[in-house]
């Protein structure tokens, strides 16, 4: 009893360090004392963090690697370029711009993973923003939807969050069952998405109202070229190794390596992408597990496995629903990265067939984040990001306003998909 009070003191404080950052302490740090506290106190033990890091070595090395490709494809100007074609093309119209920034949010969610399509699409959207008249609440609606957008759409690819990374490689997920089974319910999410966040917008925005023309800032027009060839070579690669179980990671490491070689040699500054690449994700996901897991073992699995084991007896699809909002309940929380590792051990602990059970928990805790700002680091850094670099502050009513009437939604929706893709089709 002792052991399992003290797992759970050791998990609150992690959390409030992570997302307090006292004295600007790095989140990698923070986890890391954790998990080394629960190693010392004898709440986990050495064989269990091998076998954590079994777990989320291939999780954390992904997720670096197509961050730097993301980062690499952003200093060479793709990103802005891409925004203005698509506006070049589409006409001007603030609403229908807000649209098509939107969904090519949802794309680079989908293959640059949500973190990295938060970092992208900030500053384009910011750009488009800042040459057009918009009220504050318009402008915080418009960057609520980038935001929001970067989570819900990042479910049809394994890579395209790091909670799928952790899931699908916890469950023995292949590349390809996973895109069989998300690819609708990402479609689902993305429209529903896209139509809460225009007609929010729409309220407050002069269907009138144009974007001035623009010129794109495009460093190496090489490699803005040769972006969506190399990311379907790299998606096809993905596809192609699933069948024989090769782990993401061995494909986006060395794609990395490639664009990062090609880059130096195009006078792309690497050691600056380097340098601002989300390093400490790799500590933060090694300390947190060690945490989850020294918590799990200590009868907090067997309690969330007993809760999972009422839920899943409910009729269907009120069982699937029940299941994603408790997952999702939790993210919102705890943050994103520790709910789907607990809720992952207590799947496994409690289910003889795991795929259903596991989806929901990735449908959940990538789309359940947006209930609070604390769901997911990727939010907290964001909203951190738009106040000082770019003067939009998202105030904690507002946020949680938009989060709560938007997200069960989307939720409950995304969730309905899943459950007629399993059982229908």
């Amino acid at each position: 009893m002792l052991k399992l009070v003290l797992s759970i003191l050791i998990f609150i404080i992690t959390l409030l360090l992570v997302n307090l950052k006292p004295r600007g302490i790095p989140i990698g740090y923070s986890a890391l004392l954790g998990g080394t506290l629960t190693l010392i106190l004898g709440i986990s033990t050495v064989s269990d963090v091998i076998q954590v890091f079994d777990i989320v070595w291939n999780a954390t090395l992904t997720f670096i690697a197509i961050i730097i490709i993301t980062l690499i494809f952003d200093e060479a100007g793709f990103f802005d370029y891409i925004a203005f074609r698509i506006i070049d093309k589409i006409g001007n119209n603030v609403l229908k711009a807000f649209v098509a920034i939107l969904l090519l949010d949802a794309i680079v969610s989908a293959f640059f993973a949500n973190d990295g399509a938060a970092l992208v699409m900030t500053p384009i959207a910011i750009s488009l923003m800042s040459r057009v008249k918009l009220e504050d609440h318009a402008k915080v609606i418009f960057m609520m939807g980038i935001g929001f957008m970067a989570d819900t759409a990042s479910l049809p690819f394994i890579i395209s969050n790091l909670v799928n990374i952790i899931d699908a490689t916890y469950f023995g997920i292949s590349f390809l069952d996973y895109v069989e089974y998300m690819i609708f319910p990402y479609l689902i999410s993305v429209l529903v998405s896209l139509l809460l966040y225009y007609f929010l917008l729409l309220r407050k925005v002069n269907g009138e109202q144009t974007i001035p023309k623009f010129v794109p800032q495009v460093k190496d027009r090489l490699l803005v070229n040769l972006a969506i060839p190399f990311m379907a070579i790299v998606v096809l690669a993905y596809f192609l190794t699933s069948f024989m179980n090769v782990p993401v990671a061995l494909i986006a490491i060395p794609a990395a390596s490639i664009l990062g070689y090609l880059a130096e040699l195009r006078d792309i500054d690497i050691g600056k992408i380097l340098r601002e690449a989300p390093w400490q994700i790799v500590l933060f996901s090694l300390g947190m597990y060690i945490v989850v897991f020294g918590m799990g073992k200590q009868g907090v699995t067997q309690f969330l496995a007993s809760v999972d084991n009422s839920i899943f007896s409910l009729p269907s699809p009120l069982n699937v629903i029940a299941e994603g909002l408790l997952f999702a309940g939790t993210a919102a929380i705890m943050n994103n990265l520790p709910s789907v590792m607990l809720n992952s051990l207590a799947i496994h602990y409690t289910f003889s067939s795991y795929l259903l059970p596991a989806l929901i928990n990735v449908v959940s805790n990538d789309i359940g984040p947006k209930f609070t700002p604390i769901g997911s680091l990727a939010t907290l850094l964001w909203l951190y990001s738009l106040e000082r670099r770019h003067g939009v502050k998202i105030s904690l009513k507002t946020y949680m306003y938009l989060g709560l009437i938007t997200t069960p939604i989307v939720l409950i929706l995304t969730l309905l998909s899943l459950w007629v893709i399993f059982y229908f089709l």
